[in-house]
């Protein structure tokens, strides 16, 4: 059992007890949540290696001073919490009295995993005068794990920027327990629900047959951290989709399996580029932002009575006489040479004049 002086204040519905922790007493406590494919709950992603190196030497070596406040979290699930005993008022805004953490009680970190770990990694490669070092730390109690994940989400988005893959795994979580209540939920709401739709588009495109399978970077997870393309790039790409109203009102499943025929289709049309991919730029921006744009364009010529087959997709693209060599990264069509927006727009436009104008021919 820990006893140690705390202050209790409350804002809003939130219970804060805000103390210090010697880091030898927190890091009996300490946990993290993170983030895996097997793990879709968690919401951290794993610790950077370079952080915490560079954490462990500024305490150390340079005898530096971490005076922001650690968030941990104390879960309303859990069996044996910590409690706070007050002694009395102070100034009629706060108790002040004495926060008991009992043996095996987790503090949830919620904010300052880096720092906690950095300290602890120079601890462990011996730096034993470490195990006094205070941290500061603001403990909110009884919080399930949902609330726990969106402080952190709006501590790192709102008060300082945070990964941009995390935040997509975040959105996904968030509109599975409210759905599209989201979009009435803030003038934020619609696109955050776009965007938890696109994360898992791009999740499921990532397993589908095709140039896309297993080359999505999922950053920090092992086996997934290399590939063609990022995560978030992806999601971001795939927002045209959503503004097309027949495409926006499919399920995920049937948008990321349209997209996966259109990626395949385009793979036997410029096999060369899809072949050879770092010598090519379809699959990098520049490629999947414009194929993207025209994309409904495609699906809207190639759709029938019999849904919208890889091979009317693969007859479309064929018919515009564009091969593998205007994606060359040397020598290729001067459009593709610009990674803005503006040039991005360009490339879509020009496929758009060079696709067929009426419905394709049925195959």
């Amino acid at each position: 059992m820990i006893d140690v002086p705390a202050l209790k204040i409350q804002q809003h519905d939130a219970v804060l007890l805000v103390t210090a922790l010697p880091f030898e007493e927190l890091r009996q406590h300490a946990q993290v949540d993170y983030w895996r494919p097997d793990r879709p709950e968690g919401y951290q992603r794993p610790l950077i290696d370079r952080r915490l190196a560079e954490i462990g030497r500024y305490v150390t070596e340079q005898e530096g001073v971490l005076p922001t406040s650690i968030l941990v979290c104390v879960r309303e699930e859990d069996p044996n919490p910590p409690r706070f005993v007050p002694d009395g008022p102070v100034g009629g805004f706060a108790q002040s009295g004495t926060l008991k953490i009992p043996d095996g009680a987790v503090l949830w970190l919620v904010d300052g995993q880096h720092r906690h770990y950095g300290v602890n990694r120079a601890y462990e490669r011996g730096a034993g005068e470490l195990a006094d070092f205070a941290f500061p730390v603001t403990v909110m109690m009884g919080v399930d794990r949902f609330v726990e994940m969106r402080h952190f989400s709006t501590i790192n988005t709102e008060q300082r920027k945070m990964a941009t893959d995390i935040v997509d795994r975040h959105m996904v979580m968030i509109s599975e327990r409210e759905g599209v209540n989201m979009i009435a939920s803030s003038k934020r709401g619609h696109k955050d629900y776009v965007r938890a739709k696109s994360t898992r588009i791009t999740d499921i495109l990532d397993e589908k047959p095709g140039p896309w399978r297993h080359q999505i970077q999922i950053p920090g997870v092992e086996g997934r951290d290399r590939g063609l393309f990022r995560q978030h790039a992806m999601v971001a790409s795939l927002e045209p989709v959503h503004r097309d109203p027949w495409l926006a009102a499919m399920e995920e499943e049937d948008v990321a399996e349209l997209l996966a025929r259109y990626w395949r289709a385009l793979a036997e049309v410029w096999p060369h580029a899809f072949q050879n991919p770092s010598d090519y730029r379809v699959q990098a921006t520049v490629g999947v932002y414009s194929l993207h744009m025209v994309f409904p364009t495609v699906v809207h010529l190639c759709r029938g009575e019999d849904g919208v087959p890889e091979a009317r997709m693969r007859g479309v693209w064929e018919v515009t006489g564009i091969r593998s060599s205007f994606w060359l990264k040397v020598d290729g069509d001067p459009l593709t040479l610009g990674t803005g927006m503006a040039s991005i727009r360009a490339i879509a436009e020009y496929f758009r004049k060079e696709l067929p104008k009426g419905p394709a021919a049925t195959i």
